[in-house]
């Protein structure tokens, strides 16, 4: 350290022995001097310097590295996020068709059960027609049966009075 502090007191004294430059308060320097001063002054820097220049420039590539790390981290972090986001987005365009397909899905249940309503009173509108005629065509066979039937009882009845006239003709003979 002292070697240090010599080539320091050399400088100054270097410096203190050039000479001025006219109506300032710089001075003139011969170049090589300064340039031979400097590199003695780092030749001769102590070792805890030299070390605390590796401790820096070490600390300087672990913030760098640092820093890259973090934007690898921000960068997959935005790329993580847009994949959600685009996944919600699917989710949302997802759920959207699904409600379309169930919406159609009920307008079609509504319209069928609606046909199968008018196909069921169509159905039985004819059944009804059927009966109606079965019923017309079955009251004329029993007005039928009901006239042939009276005039079988009144043939009945037209023979029993024969016999009965017959039968009071012999007695009174």
């Amino acid at each position: 350290m002292s070697s240090i502090m010599d080539l320091i007191n050399e400088m100054e004294d270097y410096f203190e022995s050039c000479s001025k430059v006219p109506l300032s308060n710089k001075i003139m320097v011969n170049p090589e001097v300064i340039y031979e001063l400097m590199t003695d002054m780092r030749l001769k820097l102590p070792e805890e310097i030299k070390r605390c220049q590796r401790v820096i420039n070490e600390k300087e590539k672990i913030i760098l590295n640092a820093k890259k790390n973090a934007e690898n981290v921000e960068k997959q972090t935005e790329n993580k996020m847009m994949e959600l986001i685009n996944e919600h987005e699917i989710m949302q365009q997802a759920y959207s068709e699904a409600e379309s397909v169930l919406t159609e899905a009920k307008n079609t249940s509504r319209e069928l059960k609606l046909g199968a309503y008018e196909y069921a009173d169509e159905i039985i509108s004819k059944i009804e027609e059927n009966t109606k005629e079965t019923l017309y065509e079955t009251h004329k066979v029993y007005e039928q049966l009901e006239e042939f039937m009276k005039t079988q009882l009144e043939t009945l009845n037209a023979n029993r009075q024969d016999l009965q006239d017959r039968k009071g003709k012999k007695k009174s003979t």
